[in-house]
């Protein structure tokens, strides 16, 4: 059946295309193709943003018809001669992508106040008492998002203690700028200081701080900027306070959110070689605390992690969704509920439930880190590493101190896109030489012709005594919605082992 009038419309480069009425065309001037390159241009519209094969193309735009890759190159051409050469990206040794427009990346909104404080404006300009109480109110507002910082009692004693903190480095914020003005120079006094502290209430010792200076002229452009590295990192640094404080104590005498906190340290440590001590500590959380959604949360993805970022049973991701369901029936306002839930569902190859949950998730907290790296592997597990990077690059630039598999994605989606040079340098920087990660290596060395490097790799692939096979690996352990994504990365981890001759 033919699908809805919006699914046969496409955008791209500032071009319309209108499958429905056969029309191509800009700002109401029409743009003409020949058939074939028409035909072609749908093919692509169609697949907008993910690699086509050129196999795939020929069998499109001229089915039952033997052409050479002459007549796919000319038309090729002649798309770009009338929308630009920028509209259609040429994957070496793969196909063509059409160019999509970029989707947007939603940054965090105005939200309702958790907690005003008014603060006192020490300067003589009037303006400073908005940029005071905005900064200010943005950062609370923020930290409210996430599900560890609120209503647990300890670490709620630092989330104040925090407000604290904030209502202090915003009055300091207005004192620098006005102090600036009477003796600094003409420099000094455009620009602004916002100084931010993390003092632990219960000690009054100081466990991080740090400092943002930004120009007054252009500080609205950036203001949300700023807003959300100082949320990402009080986010980190309050956890570890948290952590650090319940791993002085016997685990007999934790509360469940401080035995939640004990697991997901393990489940963070680059090794990962302890994950079913996690799962134990999440598993006495519940037994503390069985109406502790999080607890269920990340038991689910202990489970999913138990894997090695290999292929998982039927029997395990069934058990790891039923505990995610519990987990966001118990807390189905937490982002990260419903994250982990996404991750299981593209686990098992449910690609639209996992965008569905996912997207819950940053409704529910547009600023957290890990939902937008998230956002950024689901993007490349979808065909779309275009779109996936952008939403990579901004969790890093959000949790400059991000986990490990921030850089796998990363990786990952260089190489759907062909940049295997610097896909490989993101996974050098891996710390663990697992043999998934040494296959990933190879076909990036293996693609941009390092072919030293790329044996090296894969000599050393199954150099701890394992079974593992890496074209096994790069055809099934990765949950791609598209064949041809999988076939792309087998392609170089069978150049790696030698099995074909780079053409």
């Amino acid at each position: 059946m033919p699908g809805s009038a919006t699914d046969q419309v496409f955008q791209f480069g500032g071009f319309t295309l209108d499958l429905g009425k056969g029309t191509l065309g800009r700002a109401e001037q029409p743009a003409f193709l020949r058939p074939k390159a028409y035909a072609l241009l749908t093919h692509l519209a169609r697949h907008i943003g993910r690699v086509v094969p050129k196999s795939e193309l020929m069998d499109a735009v001229w089915p039952g018809v033997f052409v050479t890759e002459d007549s796919l190159t000319q038309s090729i051409r002649e798309i770009r001669k009338v929308l630009g050469e920028e509209t259609i990206r040429t994957v070496s040794k793969r196909g063509y992508m059409l160019m999509p427009e970029i989707e947007p990346v939603p940054e965090p909104g105005a939200q309702p106040i958790v907690a005003v404080l008014r603060f006192r404006n020490d300067s003589a300009d009037p303006a400073d008492e908005a940029i005071v109480d905005r900064i200010a109110e943005d950062i609370i507002n923020g930290l409210a998002r996430f599900d560890t910082l609120t209503g647990h009692g300890a670490q709620f004693e630092l989330l104040v203690c925090l407000i604290f903190a904030q209502r202090m480095a915003c009055r300091t914020l207005a004192h620098r700028r006005r102090l600036s003005r009477r003796g600094f120079g003409a420099a000094a006094a455009d620009s602004i200081v916002c100084a931010v502290n993390l003092v632990d209430a219960a000690s009054a010792s100081q466990l991080w701080g740090d400092r943002y200076q930004a120009n007054y002229a252009g500080l609205s452009a950036i203001q949300q900027e700023i807003v959300e590295k100082i949320v990402g990192r009080l986010v980190v640094r309050v956890n570890n306070a948290g952590l650090q404080r319940a791993s002085r104590q016997p685990v007999a005498s934790l509360a469940a959110r401080e035995l939640v906190l004990r697991g997901v340290a393990l489940l963070r440590d680059p090794a990962q070689s302890e994950l079913k001590e996690a799962a134990a500590f999440f598993e006495a959380a519940i037994v503390r605390d069985p109406a502790y959604g999080l607890a269920y949360t990340y038991l689910a993805l202990s489970h999913v992690l138990n894997s090695e970022f290999g292929p998982i049973s039927d029997a395990v991701l069934t058990k790891a969704r039923d505990l995610a369901d519990r987990g966001i029936a118990l807390s189905p306002d937490q982002a990260t509920a419903h994250r982990i839930q996404s991750l299981v569902r593209l686990n098992m190859r449910e690609h639209e439930a996992a965008e569905h949950h996912l997207r819950i998730a940053l409704e529910l907290n547009p600023g957290d880190a890990d939902c937008i790296e998230q956002m950024g592997h689901l993007l490349t597990m979808r065909g779309r590493p275009l779109d996936a990077l952008a939403w990579l690059v901004r969790a890093i630039r959000i949790n400059p101190l991000h986990p490990h598999w921030y850089q796998y994605d990363r990786a990952l989606a260089l190489y759907m896109l062909g940049e295997y040079r610097t896909a490989a340098e993101a996974l050098e920087l891996a710390t663990r030489p697992t043999p998934w990660i040494r296959t990933r290596l190879a076909a990036c060395y293996a693609q941009f012709g390092d072919m030293q490097a790329a044996r090296r790799q894969a000599a050393l692939i199954n150099a701890d005594g394992s079974d593992f096979s890496p074209l096994d690996y790069a055809r099934a352990g990765i949950p791609f919605e598209n064949a041809s994504d999988a076939e792309h990365l087998a392609d170089g981890v069978s150049l790696a082992l030698g099995y074909r001759s780079k053409s």
